[in-house]
């Protein structure tokens, strides 16, 4: 039995490495979190029989990196690293690595030149207490289902990574996975009520369906469980700092920006070289970085188009159906293609696969893009995994219900609640807020501005209509100084299904954004993030649906309250 701490700590991963499954278990400051879990694969890339020897070698891990974008663009990561190499009594050798970081735990197994096999299944997960409540996404190839709460002994079936669970008052486990490349499958989560372990397993209809191809030295994605209170898990960087680092040398090219986009409000409208030069002006009045041209563009205008964003500053997106991009001779041809016209980047659509061979694709796909410096943006795709460190130039992933389904359904304000807390933790998410105009929602107006901020995704796409957001002229001044990459981001306040408020910083300017689901309330702000006193500008909730612009103050001894009406919200610029 090994007992191994974090920096601080408060977090202890427990590791029993006397049987043939082997175990992990999780504590934060001496409380059980997981239970003892098993970590093993199946043969023949686990040995069989008892352990026979194991040797242990501790190191500390500190690491800084950047990133164009995200939650902050300055990383740091400072874990207890250990990893285990174990001989079985039929002589197979297998290491286990285990990092241990005041923000959780990850393991991965790695096994050494063993030829070519298939690999079937994990015997891997984290046993959760039974009285756990999740929140939790049912399974889809496009990850766009609706986040439920659901107490983990009445959930039953597949999930979408990563899951939230509630084990007691202020601890908390989100379970990812990290460092997923085109060796390996993307895993979902996997729950029966007779069973308390949250499984990572291969997609198929039936477990061992879809086995991963392995060949030579090989090693498994970690396996991550994010540990604390809220605060911990909203700020947490712990998929990208396990991932590997970038494969570009020079990253200035990158930049993330705010895109102007029609299909949402007018699915027409990128057949329309007209309206879609309209869309271009007004990103330029708006300062917005970016315009998407979605499904429906002709080669024929396009250049044409390109050349005179360029004019402006505005750079162009282009949608891509992937299978255009399957084949790599025909992918080269096509980017070089878009390359002469000028385009900045490509959003990718319809993968609807977390399978090995996809992921192959993705990596294909941003290596050549990279090569030309083109920025990425994968719709109908998985959830991020890490790629993003490795390839900065994906700038944001799908893989969430949107608002793009306020064209055909509706949207609960809890679901939105809960997305600060799960899927937009591990990495970017192109949910393209802000709709003002979907006549199917729930949200109040200061609800939509503040997805802004609350949501975050190196590329925002604003949905609306840009007619829409010229009749709000509150809403334009903000979407004019709100950013998509952020310096600095503090959890405030707020529980899943209830209410997020977060505040991020851009240099020196603070954006606090704030979202609430069910009965109106007052939200105390405490600004526990500012070293003095400031005045800035309110947005919220105004009567008959408008939005109300106010002068407020805040500042550590000036705390600020807000009346925020059922599922509605608010923005404060600072």
């Amino acid at each position: 039995m090994y007992r191994l701490s974090s920096p601080s700590g408060s977090v202890t991963a427990v590791v029993d490495l006397c049987d043939d499954s082997q175990h992990l278990a999780i504590e934060r400051e001496g409380r059980p979190v997981v239970h003892p879990s098993p970590i093993g694969l199946d043969a023949p890339l686990h040995g069989a029989g008892e352990v026979v020897d194991v040797t242990q070698d501790e190191r500390h891990v500190a690491e800084s990196f950047e990133t164009p974008y995200g939650k902050r663009r300055e990383h740091t990561y400072e874990a207890e690293a250990t990893t285990f190499a174990s001989t079985f009594a039929d002589g197979t050798e297998a290491e286990l690595d285990v990092y241990v970081s005041d923000d959780g735990v990850a393991y991965r197994r790695r096994v050494p030149e063993i030829g070519s096999v298939l690999l079937r299944a994990e015997r891997g997960g984290f046993e959760l207490p039974t009285r756990a409540t999740g929140w939790l996404t049912p399974y889809a190839v496009n990850h766009e289902a609706t986040v439920r709460r659901v107490p983990l002994s009445m959930a039953d079936g597949e999930f979408c990574t990563p899951g939230l669970f509630e084990i007691r008052d202020d601890d908390w486990v989100l379970l990812a996975e990290a460092g997923v490349d085109a060796n390996y499958h993307a895993a979902r989560l996997h729950s029966q009520p007779e069973d308390p372990a949250v499984s990572f397993v291969h997609p198929g209809p039936e477990p061992g369906d879809r086995p991963v191809r392995v060949t030579g030295t090989f090693e498994t994605p970690w396996r991550v469980a994010i540990v604390g209170d809220l605060g911990t898990i909203v700020e947490s960087d712990l998929v990208p700092a396990l991932s590997d680092g970038p494969a570009i040398g020079d990253t200035d090219w990158i930049e993330p920006g705010r895109v102007a986009w029609s299909w949402w409000s007018e699915s027409a409208s990128p057949t329309d070289v007209d309206r879609q030069r309209e869309y271009v002006t007004y990103a330029a009045e708006r300062g917005w970085e970016y315009v998407l041209v979605d499904e429906g563009w002709d080669e024929a205008w396009i250049p044409d188009l390109v050349e005179d964003a360029a004019e402006r500053d505005v750079g162009v997106f282009l949608w891509a159906h992937w299978t255009d991009l399957h084949g790599a001779d025909e992918r080269r041809e096509l980017l070089d293609r878009w390359c002469e016209w000028g385009i900045d980047g490509v959003k990718i659509d319809f993968m609807d696969s977390d399978e090995q061979g996809m992921l192959q694709f993705y990596e294909a796909v941003l290596a050549d893009a990279a090569e030309r410096e083109l920025l990425v943006n994968f719709h109908g795709s998985t959830v991020p995994l890490g790629l993003r460190r490795k390839w900065p130039n994906v700038m944001t992933y799908e893989g969430v219900q949107g608002a793009e389904h306020l064209k055909w359904a509706t949207l609960t304000p809890e679901h939105n609640v809960a997305l600060p807390y799960t899927r937009n933790v591990v990495g970017p998410m192109d949910y393209t807020p802000v709709t003002f105009s979907a006549d199917s929602r729930h949200t109040t107006a200061g609800h939509e501005l503040a997805l802004s901020v609350v949501f975050e995704s190196g590329l925002q796409h604003f949905a609306d209509n840009i007619d829409e957001y010229a009749a709000r002229p509150h809403a334009e001044w903000f979407l004019e100084r709100v950013p998509a990459a952020w310096d600095e981001t503090r959890f405030l306040r707020g529980r899943p299904g209830s209410e997020a408020t977060l505040a991020r910083r851009r240099g020196q300017a603070w954006f606090v954004g704030c979202i609430v689901a069910g009965v109106g309330r007052t939200i105390d702000l405490a600004a526990t993030f500012l070293d003095d006193a400031r005045e800035g500008v309110l947005l919220r909730d105004g009567e008959n649906g408008s939005l109300e612009r106010t002068t407020a103050h805040l500042g550590p001894e000036t705390p600020l309250s807000v009346d925020v009406p059922a599922n509605g919200g608010f923005v404060l610029s600072l």
